[in-house]
């Protein structure tokens, strides 16, 4: 009998009884280095959510967290975002269509009635679990929600580990 067989058997045992061996919540909250944004990207887009904040890639959440996003927009996060009816047509459309690929779940945002947000996903937080509060705070940084502070190129998707550098 080969050595691997006992673990392979036992391995089974383990699934069938509902244990998972390998790490779900890594696998399934995992987004690429790159998630570059669409080359043909409204400029409206580009305008109106740029006044205002860095423009985050639509590849960071679902599709239904950019509709709760575009449905709340007169009071967006304590602003009132409102655009007219054409511009919100076309920004709606663009980050429906370019965040097709995400099929993670929408996670709920901490505060009741605010729609989802980036810097509260089991994703981002695991991916910035080493950085402290203190550095978040710092005002270089511009809290959680400011990832070009880090991430020089976030803004064209790229949150690639090897390029981020916290300031000081």
């Amino acid at each position: 009998m080969r050595r691997g067989k006992p673990l392979a058997v036992a391995l089974v045992a383990l699934a069938v009884a509902g244990f998972t061996i390998a790490d779900d919540d890594e696998h399934r909250y995992k987004r690429p280095k790159r998630l570059a944004v669409p080359a043909d990207a409204p400029q409206i887009w580009k305008d109106e959510c740029a006044s205002c904040h860095m423009l985050y890639s639509p590849g960071l959440l679902p599709a239904e967290a950019w509709r709760r996003q575009m449905d709340t927009l007169n009071d967006h996060y304590g602003s009132n975002a409102s655009l007219e009816p054409e511009e919100e047509r076309e920004i709606r459309a663009f980050l429906l269509r370019a965040s097709a690929r995400n099929h993670l779940p929408v996670e709920p945002a901490k505060t009741a009635g605010e729609p989802p947000r980036i810097s509260q996903t089991r994703w981002f937080e695991h991916k910035h679990d080493e950085v402290s509060a203190a550095k978040f705070r710092r005002e270089s940084v511009g809290g959680r929600a400011n990832c070009v502070a880090c991430h020089r190129d976030a803004e064209r998707g790229d949150f690639d580990e090897d390029r981020v550098k916290i300031p000081r």
